[in-house]
């Protein structure tokens, strides 16, 4: 059984993070530097994959592959429900009328302003800190589970998450579904788990694979205080589709995860403690980082996806904890 306080002290030291790179971008010690992107490609190509790889490198378990396949098949269910709830909830208008068509520059804008704060409500911070926080909490094994957990993530993201930010099908890229680091990095370790190729890993490769982990978390909090700073105070807090958005994304969504777990456990079909804290906790995440990315990909609203961001991030020093109470309800 989990400890709460542990989830409580675990998550506010993932959020003091922030702290270094909004002093960097308040002082203005990063900019024309490059600092912001140079740092997001190191975590994306270099740390991510080793912190994606690492859990893998052990003896092939047969239960280990059962609760991840399980895993996987949560994360699908999960994220299908995210996106289905932002939909319908999350509307153009609070009456739930969509943007006039008379004013094509304002419908425009509110087309943007809709398709950030849906993605934000959807994927979550399930890889930058979900990963972490498991691992710290139950160790190597479950961090398996968080990595798949990804997989229902990648898949979302690059067809329903492409699909929201455009309105255009050809923007739906199955291809990268496959050919985006996180799916190769866990790709490469069911290989190595599969296989005795974990026998034969020389021990500086352990060891600079484990350097290389350790600074996923330091580095991508670096990056989205930087972003936080970038911002002004004034109108920080300001939108109530960024509020509703926030508030599906870090209540909602952990109730609508549980609701699978529950009915899966209660009808027999299957149940693991550590999936259900992967699953409860993965999905209660605050609002992926990928969100601003898009925003930039994409030409969305990117002012509400560079305050989204670190506000969910420092609410889930409370609302981390709060999802993780729902595990006393097994």
């Amino acid at each position: 059984m989990i400890d709460i306080r542990t989830v409580f002290t675990t998550t506010a030291s993932l959020c003091l993070l922030l702290l270094p790179g909004f002093l960097f971008g308040k002082l203005k010690l990063t900019e024309g530097r490059g600092f912001a992107k140079g740092i997001s490609d190191f975590v994306l190509y270099a740390a991510q994959p080793a912190m994606l790889v690492t859990p893998y490198i052990r003896e092939f378990d047969s239960g280990v592959l059962k609760n991840a396949g399980f895993t996987v098949l949560f994360s699908l269910i999960c994220h299908g429900l995210f996106t289905t709830a932002a939909i319908i909830v999350i509307r153009a208008k609070r009456s739930g009328t969509e943007p006039s068509a008379e004013d094509p520059e304002k419908a425009e804008k509110k087309r943007k302003n809709l398709s950030t704060v849906r993605i934000a409500a959807i994927f979550g911070n399930c890889g930058y800190m979900g990963i972490p926080l498991i691992e710290n909490l139950l160790g190597s094994e479950a961090a398996i589970y968080a990595t798949v957990f990804n997989i229902g993530f990648q898949l979302f993201l690059w067809t329903v998450g492409c699909y929201l930010a455009t309105g255009d099908i050809k923007y739906v890229s199955p291809k990268k579904i496959l050919l985006n680091p996180a799916t190769i990095s866990i790709f490469i370790g069911l290989i190595i788990f599969f296989t005795p190729a974990n026998r034969y890993i020389p021990e500086f490769i352990l060891k600079a694979l484990g350097l290389l982990k350790e600074t996923v978390v330091p580095l991508s909090m670096f990056v989205v205080g930087i972003h936080m700073a970038g911002n002004k105070l004034s109108g920080f807090f300001k939108g109530w589709r960024m509020w509703l958005s926030i508030a599906m994304k870090q209540f909602l969504a952990p109730v609508l995860a549980f609701g699978v777990l529950f009915i899966f456990k209660t009808t027999g079909l299957f149940y693991s403690y550590e999936v259900a804290v992967v699953t409860l906790l993965c999905g209660a995440a605050p609002c992926a980082t990928i969100t601003s990315i898009f925003a930039e990909k994409f030409d969305l609203d990117r002012d509400t996806a560079g305050r989204m961001v670190p506000i969910s991030t420092i609410l889930s020093i409370a609302t981390m904890p709060l999802a993780a109470l729902l595990l006393k309800l097994f």
